[in-house]
């Protein structure tokens, strides 16, 4: 799934790869953009809340070198006894050189895009630097707001954990969207965060 588009004067290839058809340049680049864009993380941060594998990437490309990834994730989850479908967006990344050009948005965008119509997500969130961007910077300007209380995830010890700044947008049910957004219970994302 390919789109091209003009960001910023610059032609930039969006393109969807499901986890099982990365090419080992493609997992490598990846691997080179984590490091970039979240060295402040710690390796056994990663591997102890991190666990949570995806079902593909959204990679940009500008003449033929990667310069943006997001993961996508998904999920069914039980809140408040109601199931809800639940798309993930992870680890949104774009190379120093290539920022401030609206890459980031074109490959969420496209993330949100295969989240509702590939997944059927009833609603998709994220996880953002709040303390920089306390109304979620870019992704607020998507539509995605904050959710004002903490979420709980479980990491690969099975012991529950806690976050704030989680930002969810409505995909295919407003109703569920709302039902999450007003509810004053912890929302419990399941194993691994994203």
């Amino acid at each position: 799934m390919h789109e091209i588009l003009e960001w910023a004067g610059k032609s930039l290839e969006v393109v969807f790869v499901r986890l099982s058809e990365l090419t080992s340049g493609q997992i490598q680049r990846i691997r080179e953009l984590q490091k970039e864009c979240f060295s402040h993380v710690s390796q056994e941060e990663v591997e102890e809340c991190f666990a949570a594998e995806g079902f593909g990437w959204i990679l940009a490309y500008e003449k033929a070198i990667i310069v943006g990834r997001v993961e996508l994730h998904s999920r069914t989850v039980l809140f408040e006894g109601k199931q809800l479908s639940l798309g993930g967006l992870g680890g949104t990344c774009v190379t120093t050189a290539a920022r401030n050009r609206g890459v980031a948005k074109a490959i969420v965008k496209k993330g949100l895009e295969i989240l509702r119509h590939e997944k059927k997500s009833d609603v998709a969130c994220l996880n953002a630097d709040i303390e920089h961007h306390p109304n979620g910077g870019l992704y607020h300007q998507l539509g995605f707001r904050l959710m004002k209380r903490k979420v709980s995830f479980e990491d690969v010890y099975g012991e529950t954990r806690y976050d704030i700044g989680e930002l969810f947008i409505p995909l295919l049910s407003q109703e569920t969207y709302d039902f999450i957004m007003k509810s004053d219970r912890t929302f419990h994302l399941g194993r691994g965060y994203w």
